[in-house]
């Protein structure tokens, strides 16, 4: 075995890569995890939350605080790089970095794959992952009793978003972007809930230093809100795409990668965990589909390794 060859190569550094690591450093494996130098999909959190143990800690206190767990055992390798290739070998899988690393391994755990697209919309970058958030578990109580706008970007948006709300505020508005149908039984609906309807494109955010105060629509439209729980579009990483392609790997409607309910996906040997298989955008879920697939691959039968 060469000192390039490990036995899991575990692509990507947040919670699900991290809870992997964690149990295979445990069980003796040697592990090598990519994680690339850009800030992570939520770099901007001011605090991840509702993660036991964790709360309210930022990304990146997360990441120290779990690497000091896992140097305790003494298996894996943090390589801060960006991956660009993944590859079948004669030995499983091939990884190559964008700085020149190049390295085997029987097992590959993807724990990366999607982005956000961003609204070039001005004052959106200035409030976000503050009053501007996609998730209100993770940030609602932070913005409780605002005025909340709630941005009908999508169906999906439509049918869970008027009803959540009531958790953290008691006023919402709807802002209808264009690409949503408003029938007229959604507007008595959402009349009947006391929820005001405004449509149009948002085509500027107004705040104080990152704090919403209102939205200018369209139409010309100014609507006043505190805060928007607006879920922007999302986009698979170059990586992902070429990694789908090199495998023939099956993908839903929305081109997330299939997995079974271990988390492999339809290769024997590539796992996918997080936001690659499109689980909902929480970091305990994602830590927690790291956690299944490691166990997984250990009742394989990937026998423990000494070196």
């Amino acid at each position: 075995m060469t000192d390039n060859h490990y036995d899991i190569a575990i692509v990507g550094g947040g919670p699900a890569g991290l809870q992997a690591t964690l149990i295979l450093a445990r069980l003796r494996k040697k592990i090598i995890v990519f994680d690339s130098p850009e800030p992570p999909r939520n770099g901007a959190s001011h605090g991840v939350h509702n993660f036991i143990g964790l709360d309210g800690l930022t990304p990146a206190e997360i990441r120290e605080v779990v690497w000091r767990q896992i140097d305790i055992y003494n298996s894996a390798e943090l390589r801060v790089e960006r991956v660009v290739d993944v590859r079948a070998s004669e030995v499983g899988f091939a990884v190559s970095g964008e700085a020149g690393s190049s390295i085997t391994a029987r097992h590959v755990i993807l724990a990366m794959g999607f982005r956000d697209v961003y609204p070039d919309v001005p004052g959106f970058m200035d409030c976000w992952a503050d009053t501007i958030f996609s998730c209100p578990f993770c940030d609602g109580y932070e913005n409780r009793d605002r005025v909340w706008g709630l941005v009908i970007a999508s169906q999906r948006a439509l049918e869970h978003l008027p009803h959540l709300y009531p958790n953290w505020t008691s006023e919402a508005k709807a802002i209808f972007l264009p690409q949503v149908v408003l029938s007229d039984d959604v507007r008595a609906r959402l009349t009947t809930q006391d929820i005001p309807v405004h449509e149009g494109e948002i085509v500027e955010i107004h705040h104080t230093n990152g704090k919403v105060n209102a939205i200018t629509l369209s139409t010309g439209e100014k609507v006043e809100v505190g805060t928007l729980w607006w879920t922007p579009a999302e986009q698979a990483l170059p990586l992902t795409q070429s990694i789908i392609a090199n495998f023939n790997l099956e993908v839903d409607e929305t081109g997330h990668i299939k997995t079974d309910a271990s988390h492999q996906t339809t290769v024997e040997g590539l796992w996918a965990v997080g936001d690659v298989e499109g689980n909902p955008p929480s970091a305990l879920g994602a830590a927690f589909a790291g956690s299944q697939a490691a166990y997984s691959i250990v009742r394989d039968g990937l026998k423990v390794v000494h070196s």
